[in-house]
């Protein structure tokens, strides 16, 4: 969220890649994981799309292998 804040491009794509992972983001309300969908949408709803149709067709592995280039980018 303090990506998309800041207008970091990879903050849509690192919620996508957060939500295929199934990482738990609850703390209500303010980072739920509705809120932060949301966020991602209106910040680049066609770069959030895109991400979400990526990680959906890769494996545990290759999900794995994304987070690192992710996070090290």
């Amino acid at each position: 969220m303090a990506g998309l804040a800041s207008g970091d491009a990879s903050a849509v794509r690192m919620i996508a890649l957060a939500e295929r992972l199934r990482v738990l983001r609850e703390f209500q309300p303010t980072m739920s994981a509705e809120r932060a969908r949301q966020a991602a949408e209106e910040a680049d709803g066609a770069a959030y799309s895109d991400a979400v149709s990526r990680y959906a067709a890769l494996g545990r592995d290759e999900l794995r292998d994304a987070a690192r280039a992710l996070v090290s980018a």
